[in-house]
């Protein structure tokens, strides 16, 4: 199997070549693997290949690590699909002394040595931005479940504790009802059509991101009651999230750019090729979306 892969994985030899693996890609995950293959076609000389697995399989991500090395690859984008392995693909790309290069997620230690370097947005702040925005549509009054992604994700972790800081900050607001539905839209599906079968009285649903948020309206919406009777916030503004939000189906998303993650991933990785410094911490900013605004430029 592993002499399949090393095969697959041939490039040419004239070229600076990437390696990718990341989860498979769906929603904003596919945004991002399309954004790193459009900006690397602009980049002279250069070949990316990817590699996917699935959520939570990390043992079969770092045997894609193993033969992007073998294969020597100039530099690594890892996606993680569990952060419990991260530690390994550090330690297996610093001992070949290959660049690095994680993307929307953070590993468990706070700072590296060696070639390493992060692009990922703070996911506190997404968090934080949609239910401040619900916080204000609802008076500051209102019972409130939180869905929330994976818990082998960091950033699932961090936009469910943005959520809950600010609605602590709101006597009127109860969080009645939180479950996981691992980025899912038919398990966040699932999980709405539950709590409403048992009559939990919700006024607004904040889902980690917009697949969740399509999903609880998709609940929602089986249930009988229209458009905005629950408020519903997602995160990313994918152009489904987009789509539902001109429908008037979910009430807010928060803008994760990207392309703009796509094209520092391989900036970085080109920096850290030439051992060029970098910053560490490659932060990209959140934007809060409504119904309210023009989505033309978040749908680009």
């Amino acid at each position: 199997m592993c002499a399949v892969l090393l095969a697959n994985l041939a490039m040419p030899t004239s070229a600076t070549t990437i390696g990718v693996t990341m989860i498979e890609p769906s929603g904003f995950t596919a945004s991002l693997r399309d954004g790193i293959q459009a900006y690397a076609k602009t980049r002279p000389d250069l070949s990316v290949t990817f590699t996917y697995a699935p959520q939570g399989e990390s043992e079969r991500q770092v045997e894609q690590v193993r033969s992007y090395i073998a294969a020597k690859v100039d530099a690594l984008v890892v996606l993680p699909v569990d952060k419990t392995t991260n530690a390994t693909i550090t330690r297996l790309a610093q001992d070949a002394d290959i660049p690095l290069v994680y993307a929307n997620m953070v590993p468990r230690e706070d700072w590296f040595a060696g070639r390493v370097a992060f692009v990922l947005p703070n996911d506190l702040v997404a968090g934080r931005l949609q239910m401040r925005k619900l916080a204000q549509m609802l008076d500051g009054k209102g019972r409130v479940a939180i869905i929330k992604g994976p818990p082998t994700h960091s950033g699932a972790a961090l936009r469910a504790q943005g959520v809950k800081e600010v609605a602590a900050e709101f006597p009127g607001l109860r969080i009645v009802e939180e479950g996981a539905a691992d980025w899912d839209r038919k398990m966040a599906a699932t999980l709405v059509a539950g709590w409403l079968a048992k009559g939990s009285p919700l006024d607004a649903i904040v889902a980690s991101n917009d697949e969740m948020a399509i999903g609880a309206a998709d609940a929602v919406e089986t249930a009988g009651m229209p458009p905005g009777r629950i408020l519903i916030g997602g995160v990313d503004a994918t152009p489904d999230g987009l789509a539902a939000m001109q429908r008037k189906r979910i009430a807010v998303t928060v803008y994760q750019d990207a392309g703009l993650q796509a094209r520092r991933a391989v900036d970085d990785a080109l920096k850290l090729i030439r051992r060029e410094a970098v910053q560490q911490y490659d932060r990209v900013p959140f934007e809060l979306i409504t119904d309210r605004m023009s989505t033309t430029h978040f749908a680009k």
